[in-house]
């Protein structure tokens, strides 16, 4: 196995603290995927130039104006940022290519975009309890990295394929991640992220010890600023599964070829496991030595 490059090294009473922050951080991740409109429980995806009715959403969907709009029956309504609303719903504004989340009784419904079309993703509330448990190697400090982050300038653009998608498509990033991970030196381009850098990597675990095709990483972006050259940590202990690992309905970006690590990284998420049923209580961590 190839080690890292880190060079953290902590007290006692320091490694007590990252190992408990760390477990914190797996336990919310496993809350989130049984949340009923958690990853795994996304069922289908329905075009709006095919369909304007959608299962389980008592109304009728419309593109007008760059945006989509759900016309909810009388009587219904919907749960939309913690406020009950009826009548017409904008699910989607105009320039946006996710739209937020509608809440119903039974499923919830969200507008996304794929090569240019429309489309509503259902999850399923019945399936919450899908995830019996999240593989995941023991947390280790020395997986905790220093890297370089430099911008670039505006609209530069990198190829990423997607999962669902027959040709790649031109993604503007904000900057270059240099990296060294077990002796080696990488450039990476992460995605933006709200406010974060994600980065979608494989590495030779991939496959194998962990779920291909890829992991993400979320990274803090510098104390300076996307538009400055600065400093970022990047925990590979919080690498995590992407969405197209719970359901075969997301379109999850696959790592470019420079994002594809030659080197181990027995760090972060591995792999998931699931049941026909729901377990009783929490889903068990699983984690490899």
């Amino acid at each position: 196995m190839t080690s890292p490059s880190g060079d953290m090294t902590l007290t006692s009473k320091e490694n007590d603290a990252f190992v408990a922050d760390w477990e914190a951080w797996h336990d919310h991740r496993i809350a989130s995927l049984r949340a009923p409109d958690g990853p795994p429980t996304l069922v289908a995806t329905y075009w709006l130039a095919e369909t304007n009715v959608v299962p389980g959403v008592d109304g009728t969907w419309s593109e007008t104006d760059g945006g989509v709009e759900l016309s909810l029956a009388l009587g219904a309504d919907a749960l939309v940022d913690g406020h009950r609303t009826s009548g017409r719903v904008v699910a989607l504004a105009s320039g946006e290519l996710v739209g937020r989340r509608l809440e119903f009784s039974s499923t919830t419904a969200q507008v996304t975009t794929r090569e240019g079309q429309r489309g509503v993703r259902v999850y399923d509330h019945s399936r919450a309890g899908r995830l019996q448990a999240l593989g995941a190697y023991p947390p280790d400090p020395s997986f905790v990295l220093e890297g370089s982050y430099e911008p670039l300038p505006e609209r530069c653009s990198v190829n990423y394929s997607y999962a669902l998608e027959s040709s790649p498509r031109k993604v503007e990033v904000p900057g270059v991640v240099r990296l060294s991970l077990g002796g080696r030196d990488y450039a990476v381009n992460p995605l933006l992220d709200e406010e974060s850098l994600l980065l979608v990597f494989a590495d030779r675990t991939t496959g194998s010890r962990t779920r291909p095709p890829s992991r993400f990483l979320l990274i803090a972006p510098p104390l300076e600023g996307l538009d400055r050259p600065g400093t970022v940590s990047l925990d590979f202990n919080r690498a995590y599964l992407p969405p197209c690992a719970f359901t075969d309905e997301f379109n999850c970006p696959l790592p470019p070829s420079h994002h594809r690590f030659d080197v181990d990284v027995p760090a972060g998420e591995t792999w998931a496991e699931f049941s026909d049923a729901a377990p009783p209580g929490a889903a068990a961590r699983v984690e490899f030595p």
